[in-house]
């Protein structure tokens, strides 16, 4: 969510309260008590430097590891702006345990419950993953910040002061999470790049089309199917299926089709795809809310197996055979 973006399921105290923890990554105990800035806009969680550089300020008193934590923003995050909207809506309201704590209602303060209801049932719901509403807490905004600086190549250190941790053992857990997603990342890159070799096996395995002396074009009896036959673009094997027949039958998944055809020389792409396909779901399994994504990885990747064992034992797959459940490999 960018600033600006304001959506009308939200109060705009709660809009405010998620913009904070998503710029900044602080723990929302710490965004609980935050104090208001004085009449000066000074004071409060807001601090500048003698840079004129904005921190903000969250007292030892009230942080997990018992020390004095700043957070750096400037004007243009987003997040002094809204703790200004949210100091002015605290006029008038009663200054509950006289600590001056920026959000807060006529009732009481912010609570983690009132958070939790906000993403849960207000949030949620809007933002689907397959057609699933996300599973949000507010300590993901903590998890997707210092993601985001590690992916741009912000050192550790600097990760454990703006998070505020106690230790570099607590930084170094995103640290393995990221490794996980670069994994995931770098799965789709492979993929990608497999093409350029996919096209070659194609121009190898295109010499089936018409055998010499057979000047009617290929329409001898008994033979057209294998005179047919053409290399699948990812190169995964061959498709057997006549297109001037009918349409294709299985489009477009060509790994379980009944006419797909393929022999030794698949065997690096189906090996290849194996390895990618576990990179993908050793990543997927490290976040619950892709849980339908790494279900349907994991089917695929059963699949990729079950093709490479088959070719390795028998010499070919054909998935008029092999995609029977009373075949066995």
């Amino acid at each position: 969510m960018e600033a600006g973006e304001e959506p009308d399921i939200l109060t705009p105290m709660e809009w405010d309260a998620i913009l904070i923890l998503r710029r900044t990554g602080m723990r929302f105990a710490d965004l609980a008590h935050l104090r208001a800035p004085d009449a000066q806009g000074r004071n409060g969680c807001l601090v500048q430097d003698s840079d004129k550089y904005w921190w903000i300020a969250i007292s030892y008193r009230l942080t997990k590891t018992g020390a004095d934590h700043r957070i750096p923003t400037r004007q243009s995050d987003g997040v002094i702006a809204a703790i200004g909207r949210q100091h002015e809506r605290t006029k008038g309201i009663p200054n509950h345990f006289n600590e001056d704590y920026l959000f807060r209602t006529g009732s009481g303060v912010f609570s983690s419950n009132m958070l939790h209801e906000v993403l849960r049932n207000k949030l949620a719901p809007h933002l689907l993953h397959d057609g699933k509403p996300y599973l949000l807490t507010g300590h993901q905004f903590r998890h997707s910040i210092a993601s985001e600086m590690i992916d741009q190549g912000v050192d550790i250190y600097t990760v454990k002061e703006f998070l505020g941790h106690k230790s570099l053992q607590m930084t170094e857990r995103y640290v393995k999470v990221y490794l996980k997603t670069l994994k995931a990342k770098y799965d789709a890159y492979r993929l990608r790049s497999q093409q350029a070799f996919a096209s070659e096996m194609m121009v190898a395995q295109s010499q089936v089309s018409q055998a010499p002396g057979e000047a009617d074009g290929g329409w001898v009896e008994g033979r057209a199917g294998k005179l047919y036959i053409s290399p699948l673009p990812d190169g995964i094997g061959n498709c057997a299926h006549l297109p001037m027949h009918d349409g294709c039958p299985d489009s477009p998944h060509c790994p379980t089709c009944p006419k797909l055809r393929a022999s030794p020389l698949h065997l690096p792409v189906w090996e290849s795809r194996a390895t990618n396909l576990l990179i993908t779901v050793e990543a997927l399994r490290a976040n619950p809310t892709y849980a339908r994504a790494r279900q349907k990885h994991e089917q695929e990747l059963a699949h990729a197996e079950k093709v490479i064992k088959t070719i390795k034992e028998e010499g070919f797959w054909d998935g008029r055979i092999h995609n029977s459940s009373t075949h066995t490999n």
